[in-house]
């Protein structure tokens, strides 16, 4: 019988709904998302989704389309490429609607309760060296979303899987104690498969942090190590730069940056070693006030 009703999932900062008919969504949903139990989730969703197969097209196969509030933001994709739209499209929206918070473009880590936050563009191995750290014992609380509460400025958790791209897939995952989702080969993005974060951090997921250090990573093929310190003015800039809504946000927005600016030390990292990436990162942390 195929599933229709919505599944609600949990994510900390926010929950997403989800419903279709596809039957392989569901089992690779359930493969991405393994914490998630339907006794857990709330009723309230901050946005829900359908994904509904369209039409077989004769060169490009079995379509699938998302929709929310009666709207299609996207174009369709191939419907074996059910979840990457999901997790692409879920995040689109999310970064339209969660205007309570100031949204960083950015991974988030943490040991104990102080937070590393790494922001970059798109391309830069921002996932690749959150996902790294994670596996050396960070907890994990976002790869897309670094969620701040302008109120408090606590870093709060975004516990979706990260999306690895082509060369990160096999790096990450022949790291001891990755667990990788399936891998969707020829998206519009390369291929694509799904880290999974562990489950102390999932139940943590309500537990925010407190940002202690800001590093804006660069991975370059076979350049040694570069770290070089930020001023305040520099690392407010470059986090502005590097979110979603910071405009939108306005004033709120312009104090939020400030403020993470002003408790914590900037860094700009250049790597080609994630090993070494990884250990340096570990000691800007241990000097952080």
């Amino acid at each position: 019988m195929m599933r229709t009703d919505y599944r609600l999932l949990d994510v900390g900062a926010a929950c997403l709904a989800v419903a279709t008919p596809i039957e392989h969504f569901h089992r690779h949903l359930d493969m991405v998302y393994p914490h998630q139990s339907a006794r857990d989730a709330p009723r309230f969703a901050d946005i829900r989704v359908s994904l509904l197969p369209g039409s077989r097209w004769r060169w490009r196969g079995q379509q699938v389309s998302l929709w929310s509030e009666g709207r299609r933001p996207f174009e369709p994709y191939p419907i074996q490429s059910a979840l990457p739209l999901f997790e692409w499209g879920g995040n689109w929206l999310l970064a339209q609607r969660l205007n309570a918070y100031l949204l960083l473009h950015a991974g988030v880590v943490a040991r104990g309760d102080r937070a590393v936050i790494l922001p970059a563009e798109p391309g830069s191995g921002k996932s690749t060296l959150t996902c790294a750290l994670h596996l050396a014992g960070w907890r994990f609380l976002s790869d897309e979303f670094g969620v701040i509460d302008p109120t408090t400025g606590m870093v709060l958790p975004m516990l979706k899987p990260a999306a690895l791209k082509n060369r990160s897939i096999d790096i990450i995952g022949r790291r001891p104690g990755a667990v990788l989702g399936p891998v969707f080969a020829g998206t519009r993005k390369g291929d694509v498969a799904h880290f999974v974060p562990d489950r102390h951090s999932f139940l943590s997921r309500q537990r925010g942090a407190q940002p202690t250090l800001v590093v804006f990573p660069r991975f370059r093929a076979g350049a040694a190590l570069a770290c070089s310190a930020l001023t305040t003015a520099q690392t407010a800039m470059r986090l502005g730069m590097n979110s979603f809504n910071y405009g939108v946000l306005g004033p709120v927005g312009f104090d939020a940056a400030i403020a993470i600016a002003r408790r914590t030390h900037g860094h700009e990292l250049v790597y080609g070693d994630l090993d070494e990436a990884i250990a340096h990162v570990e000691a800007l942390f241990e000097r952080a006030p």
